[in-house]
């Protein structure tokens, strides 16, 4: 059985092993965790993700913001992330605002790049979504960590986005789980703030086959596939 692990951060984990049966895609969500894991990526011939994420946008404002595309611009990731709108860390509306730059710079630069972005969005997917359908953005989108309502769930695919599943089971994962075709999913650890290591994204896909009745082997195959697909790796 392989798997990939469409959302991790090597960076933050004490070691990292290569595993033959899982590829983990990692990212980056500050210009200091994009520089480590470009060197992790670079190390072990991985996949990568380069962004500025919403925290950053509030801990550290908009003043190096051209200087952190830079760096994303000369070392091409495979898709811009993570980026996104977060209201749960935002405390008001100078935060939102720094979010907001941050977030469109960033659809900016993955259309430059021709890239697809890995969202982070948190209380926000509808936000979100609605910035890149105003945009017309149509390089894809990955909805990491995917903790919205059907209702989110049901924009996202209407605007042919992914949506990436964590192992927490909650009644409204579980109902987004149902909604979506198996060919939108993919699987995450989000290693090491859920998971612990790009090899617990198991734990994901046996929730998805439990929730949808395949078997394990189905989901983790067509998620690999879906993955591949998505941030172009050739499998």
């Amino acid at each position: 059985m392989f798997l990939i692990d469409s959302h991790c951060h090597l960076e933050s984990l004490k070691a990292y092993l290569p595993s033959e049966n899982v590829l983990p895609i990692t990212c980056g969500y500050s210009h200091i965790s994009n520089l480590k894991n470009l060197e992790i990526a670079r190390r072990f011939r991985l996949p990568f993700c380069l962004g500025i994420a919403p925290q950053t946008a509030i801990k550290q404002g908009t003043t190096k913001l051209e200087e952190w595309c830079e760096t994303i611009r000369k070392n091409k990731p495979n898709a811009i992330g993570e980026i996104g709108l977060d209201y749960h860390w935002a405390e008001n509306d100078a935060h939102i605002a720094s979010e907001r730059i941050v977030f469109d710079r960033m659809i900016s630069l993955a259309e430059e790049m021709e890239l697809p972005v890995v969202i982070h969005s948190r209380k926000a997917e509808n936000d979100a979504l609605l910035e890149l359908k105003k945009r017309k953005f149509e390089n894809g989108i990955m909805m990491h960590f995917f903790s919205g309502t059907v209702k989110d769930a049901e924009l996202a695919l209407s605007m042919g986005a992914i949506i990436s599943v964590i192992c927490l089971h909650s009644k409204s994962r579980k109902d987004v789980i149902k909604l979506a075709p198996l060919e939108s999913l993919v699987i995450e650890t989000d290693a090491p703030y859920v998971g612990r290591k790009p090899e617990d994204v198991i734990e994901a896909a046996k929730y998805v086959a439990e929730v949808k009745g395949l078997d394990v082997e189905i989901v983790a195959n067509q998620t690999a596939k879906n993955a591949a697909k998505f941030f172009k790796i050739k499998l």
